[in-house]
């Protein structure tokens, strides 16, 4: 759009495409509610005022306008729907821009399925900005699909300049730490492009964090205290407040914000399931959240609009006035924030809950299969492990943490072998290399409450190689089976008998369905999950049991072992 096409519709001497009338403005600059009318042109705000005529006049009754929600941190991949579909049910939800690290799909695909995220969501009603991801692989600890060097990322930045908005959250936090020279070398390639540097240091405070920093990090999601994101915030950094399926982060943190310092915080969602994004939301979930916790509604829009606007330097998105994009919320209730209307770029998209527009972009959305998952050879007696009349280490999670914890327990023995201990929720997980499907590991497992069977998945943070937890053998081996088959996916199985699964064949990490085919496929999938009487989030707390950025309270090595010859090493106790 040109700049002399918007002025006479301005001026009052054009009409506008889309008069809204009657509408109660929330001004996120001055905090004020403003009466009034807004015209928009094309795709923009052309004024806000006394306009009375338009070639379409929409009358909001006195209903309140907010900007569009931007979530300012997640990973497309692990709502498990194809982008597409993504998009779909976060504008239900309000959500008109993601900035999205789609490093989970680039630990499976590198610079394949990078190119894909960019490519299916181009020229859908959603602002899909990508941060290159910085962490492929994530570590050297484990086997991953793909490496992304600091030479791909030059070449990609110069192909999608306005697609790419950051480097995604630099993980490696030691790496930086201690000068590792390509993850240097990658930060400096994109502050020189002058593209915002994304943060993930769980626990990172004192000096350590002044060095972080000192290396253009200003963002950070993984505060998991108040004091934690103070001292974050008082050393400049940005801190995304999550709400995640298994991550919940807002209770304790929301507690920090105040009216000096909320232009600090943002909302992001990370990793959330469309079970979630449908039956609670996205962001308006975290918005609804803080007002019930006492923060003041225009605040707790600020945070969740033009504060991430802001830090991202998104000049034209976070607000509505004029020359902004016509991104924008309709709600009846300020506190509730029930959302009656999402326009994006003057469009109504979303009415009264449904889907309104057409879902299309300029590529495909949804490849039947994309890329393979390759199991080891072995069977249900190489999962095994021999007793060594010595304590085990046991891998602790904790309901709505990503944190693990070591514990030193007392076996469960069986005809000489380490069993599962259902009585003291202890089950044994398996990984299996998926990626040349050369080596898996052994352990044990405490905190999902499983009683019998086994589930299974192929979303493991961030190598994306398949988890398995289970009371025997014999349904663990199933479960992995099933998933190979299935090319990638989530599954159930009881007594030999597959109950539930969600087939994931984009990536071993996304469906290639409908989002409506999805989500009722995954409530059966949970649902038969708590029959076995797992925990709410027991998927994607499997699917982080693997992510080795995330710190054990009290030590790094999680349980997991190399399976070489009955050689368990780390699972028993030295």
């Amino acid at each position: 759009m040109k700049i002399k096409d918007i002025i006479p519709v301005a001026l009052g001497k054009e009409k506008p495409d889309v008069l809204l009338k009657n509408a109660k403005l929330v001004n996120v600059f001055t905090g004020e509610i403003e009466e009034t009318n807004i015209a928009l042109f094309r795709k923009r705000i052309a004024g806000i005022g006394d306009y009375t005529e338009g070639k379409e006049v929409i009358d909001l009754k006195g209903m309140y306008v907010l900007p569009g929600f931007i979530n300012a941190h997640l990973h497309i991949e692990s709502s498990m729907l194809s982008p597409r579909q993504f998009a779909k049910a976060v504008l239900l939800r309000g959500t008109t821009t993601v900035i999205a690290d789609p490093h989970e799909i680039s630990n499976v695909l590198g610079l394949d399925g990078l190119e894909y995220m960019i490519k299916s969501t181009e020229g859908i009603p959603l602002n899909v900005y990508i941060a290159i991801p910085s962490a492929v692989p994530a570590t050297n600890m484990e086997t991953s699909g793909a490496r992304l060097g600091p030479e791909d990322m030059v070449g990609f930045v110069d192909s999608y300049p306005n697609r790419i908005i950051a480097l995604g959250e630099v993980m490696n936090f030691p790496g930086v730490i201690n000068r590792d020279s390509e993850l240097l070398t990658k930060i400096e390639i994109l502050r020189h492009m002058y593209k915002k540097i994304d943060g993930h240091a769980p626990g990172v405070t004192g000096k350590e964090l002044n060095a972080y920093i000192d290396a253009f990090i200003r963002s950070d999601h993984e505060c998991t205290t108040k004091e934690e994101a103070l001292e974050k915030i008082g050393k400049g950094m940005q801190v995304f407040i999550r709400e995640g399926t298994a991550a919940k982060n807002l209770e304790a943190l929301i507690e920090a914000v105040n009216i000096m310092n909320h232009h600090s915080f943002s909302f992001c969602t990370d990793d959330r399931e469309p079970l979630d994004i449908l039956k609670d939301g996205d962001i308006d979930y975290l918005v609804r959240r803080s007002i019930e916790k006492g923060i003041d509604p225009i605040i707790a829009i600020r945070m969740a609009t033009i504060n991430t606007a802001r830090y991202y330097n998104l000049r034209s998105m976070g607000a509505v006035a004029p020359g902004y994009k016509a991104d924008m919320i309709v709600v009846d209730d300020l506190e509730k924030i029930n959302i009656k209307m999402v326009f994006k770029d003057s469009k109504l998209v979303v009415e009264d809950g449904k889907f309104v527009d057409e879902m299309k972009g300029v590529y495909n959305d949804m490849p039947k299969k994309f890329g393979k998952v390759i199991l080891p050879k072995f069977t249900a007696d190489d999962l095994k492990i021999k007793d060594k009349g010595k304590k085990i280490r046991v891998i602790k999670v904790y309901e709505g943490s990503l944190l693990t914890d070591e514990l030193i327990l007392d076996p469960k023995v069986e005809n000489g072998y380490v069993v599962p201990d259902v009585e003291r929720d202890i089950l044994k997980i398996a990984i299996f290399e998926r990626h040349t499907g050369t080596n898996f590991s052994l352990g044990f497992i405490k905190g999902f409450g499983i009683k019998s069977g086994a589930v299974g998945t192929s979303v493991g943070h961030d190598a994306h190689n398949i988890g398995i937890i289970g009371t025997n053998d014999e349904d663990m081996y199933i479960a992995a089976k099933e998933i190979e088959k299935m090319n990638g996916g989530m599954v159930v199985v009881e007594n030999g008998k597959v109950l539930a699964r969600l087939p994931l064949p984009i990536a071993g990490l996304m469906a290639d369905k409908e989002l409506e085919e999805v989500v009722e496929e995954l409530e059966h999938l949970e649902g038969e999950m708590k029959k076995l009487g797992g925990i709410d989030a027991t998927f994607m707390t499997l699917s982080f049991v693997q992510l080795a950025v995330i710190p054990n309270l009290k030590i790094t090595n999680n349980g997991l072992v190399n399976v070489n010859k009955q050689e368990y090493v780390g699972l028993f106790e030295d």
